[in-house]
């Protein structure tokens, strides 16, 4: 499927693979529904900033943001769109988005889980991590042979 960070310069762009973490999660059993909105190259706290300038509405609030670049991960998550979701993190991209769509999250520590196939902001500092309505729900995405290395 299409894969542009939601940025113009990748408008278009077809991955040839799926990212470690989607791989993993299609071999254990999800089936992964698509991808969400986000503020351009990961770039930016409201999810306000993608190249189609449709803000990411925070389904509690419609006149608030769902916060940070994973804002369209957790507004899907919210309004039950979809069951669980990954975001990825630099510093509070996950955690954000769910803190104001009233989600759980989890930022799993640095290398705990495979960057490779993902289109990286800051490749040091990167994280994958996942967001859900409940404790367990996360645990089922993040656990043993799920998205983990």
């Amino acid at each position: 499927m299409q894969s542009s960070a939601a940025s113009l310069i990748l408008k278009g762009f077809k991955s040839p693979i799926d990212a470690t973490a989607v791989s993993k999660l299609r071999a254990s059993g999800a089936i992964i529904t698509g991808q969400t909105n986000m503020d351009e190259m990961g770039m930016g706290s409201f999810g306000l900033q993608g190249y189609n300038r449709v803000p990411t509405r925070n389904p509690i609030d419609p006149d608030h943001c769902a916060g940070g670049s994973s804002a369209g991960s957790a507004s899907a998550v919210k309004s039950y769109t979809a069951l669980g979701s990954l975001g990825t993190d630099t510093g509070g991209s996950v955690n954000y988005p769910a803190h104001c769509c009233g989600l759980f999250s989890l930022k799993p520590s640095f290398g705990r889980v495979s960057r490779f196939g993902q289109i990286l902001y800051s490749s040091s500092n990167e994280t994958t991590g996942p967001l859900a309505h409940s404790v367990s729900d996360v645990h089922t995405i993040f656990g043993k042979n799920k998205i983990t290395v």
